[in-house]
């Protein structure tokens, strides 16, 4: 079974999803992946989705964070060159669970998915990242549908087509966008979602695959198992069935609102 999390936080949520990651591995979880709303480093360039996916085990990945590369001799800045460091944001989602595939292409079916829109090329930024938990089924026209609107598939997981979908319909608002694209899809599912063009704010919805949420001030998590959630937060009541927790991230504190 996979496991999701979703972090925003006054400060860097790297830290807290990566922790919420091992809490939910278990016996036979061989991926593991997060997407950040933020800045790699000290580049001047701006925030943007950022991910990251391992076919692998978190603690094992988490070990090579912290390892340095015995070839290199500890001066050498290479050594701590890690994709993750300095890697910084408010907004986080994390997902983890067994492969769905295996082969060459198998990295490619894991979660995080993302979305570059229409007509995307090398240098396209991804404009929006879902996590999934639950058991989607989608037509098969759907996807053909999108092809024929020159989005490009990069695997066959409906999280991909999921995030294509939501791409395809935003119209400027995430919620709706949401709830048109689960109208697309049928079985239980939670689901979370991050835009390039939302920086503040993130967005999770459950049908019938439920979600745990807990808050402080400074920080709001919600995951699909409670064992993720970081201590010293006070529980959220569950939100509707089918209504979106929509978070933002303020440089002030982290606040919340259910949404039809």
């Amino acid at each position: 079974m996979s496991g999701i999390i979703g972090i925003a936080s006054r400060h860097n949520a790297l830290p807290s999803v990566l922790q919420g990651l091992q809490h939910l591995a278990q016996k036979g979880h061989q991926h593991c992946g997060l997407v950040v709303h933020g800045r790699q480093g000290d580049t001047p360039s701006p925030a943007r989705l950022h991910r990251h996916r391992r076919a692998q085990g978190v603690d094992a990945w988490l070990q090579q964070l912290h390892s340095p590369c015995p070839e290199l001799g500890p001066g050498d800045a290479r050594a701590r060159a890690h994709p993750l460091n300095g890697l910084q944001g408010a907004l986080a989602l994390g997902h983890i669970g067994p492969a769905v595939d295996t082969g060459p292409q198998a990295l490619q079916q894991a979660l995080p998915q993302l979305s570059h829109g229409p007509n995307a090329h090398l240098n396209s930024h991804a404009r929006v990242a879902v996590v999934v938990h639950g058991a989607l089924q989608a037509a098969d026209g759907l996807r053909e549908a999108l092809r024929e609107r020159d989005y490009s598939f990069k695997s066959t997981s409906v999280a991909e087509l999921l995030a294509h979908l939501i791409d395809a319909t935003g119209q400027d608002d995430p919620v709706q966008a949401l709830h048109r694209s689960l109208g697309l899809l049928q079985g239980p599912v939670a689901l979370g979602v991050l835009f390039h063009d939302q920086p503040e704010r993130m967005f999770a919805i459950q049908r019938g695959a439920g979600l745990h949420a807990a808050a402080s001030p400074d920080l709001l998590a919600w995951a699909s198992h409670t064992a993720a959630l970081p201590a010293g937060l006070v529980p959220l009541p569950a939100w509707p069935d089918g209504q979106v927790l929509e978070i933002q991230a303020h440089p002030d504190g982290v606040t919340h609102t259910v949404r039809g």
